[in-house]
């Protein structure tokens, strides 16, 4: 089933960011200010995310650090060429103005909100890319009524199975409700669903970007 298919690829982007462990803020920070980051990678004793972590070592010496193998940062760093890289570095400092502020730590504040930004709107574009129009029709709703039921939205799906019938034969509600759980954008609580905090600002992402909410299906 195609959007089936979309939900899996769109995890697959997700949990590959995950494994290549390539936050947008510590190359934005190695390219725009090298000689903070490092100082501050140094006094770093444990990284990670979720139940993952990784312990570091203290006290390195120089020769140490020469026979360290490459990280994994620099091997993607060097996926691109120079040229590239200064491009966007360019255009970082540029639309962050983080050249304009005096401290190490304004700066890393300014591109983690920044990085930051990114991130959500790549996480958004992931689920706008995907979702259904019916589908944002349901977290519209729930937003402005509640104490709505899973069957309470049920005519959502019902609506645009009769009007795509072919494309629904063999997608059921329970899969394409599921969609909006996975993404964490409606919860259930004793029966009731109620929009996330993620939906809310995915719902404020559509309006401030002016996507089409009428999508197809």
């Amino acid at each position: 089933m195609e959007q089936t298919e979309n939900i899996e690829k769109a995890f697959d982007w997700i949990q590959l960011a995950d494994t290549l462990k390539w936050p947008i803020l510590i190359i934005i920070g190695l390219l725009i200010f090298r000689k903070p980051i490092v100082d501050l990678i140094n006094r770093i004793t444990k990284v990670g995310y979720g139940s993952k972590s990784i312990e570091a070592k203290q006290q390195i010496t120089a020769s140490e650090k020469k026979s360290e193998e490459i990280s994994h940062i620099d091997r993607v760093v060097g996926l691109f060429r120079p040229e590239t890289i200064e491009t966007f570095r360019e255009a970082v400092s540029n639309e962050t103005e983080v050249s304009k502020l005096k401290t190490p730590d304004e700066k890393i504040e300014r591109l983690t909100n920044y990085s930051s930004l990114l991130y959500i709107m790549r996480h958004f574009d992931i689920i706008y890319n995907n979702i259904f129009g019916s589908q944002i029709r349901i977290l519209e709703y729930v937003n402005s009524h509640s104490r709505q039921t899973i069957e309470s939205v049920k005519f959502f799906y019902e609506n645009a199975k009769k009007n795509h019938p072919k494309f629904y034969d063999n997608y059921s509600f329970d899969e394409y409700l599921n969609f909006l759980f996975h993404f964490t954008l409606i919860r259930e609580d004793d029966g009731i669903l109620n929009i996330t905090i993620l939906g809310v600002d995915f719902l404020k992402y559509l309006t401030e970007s002016n996507k089409d909410v009428n999508k197809l299906y």
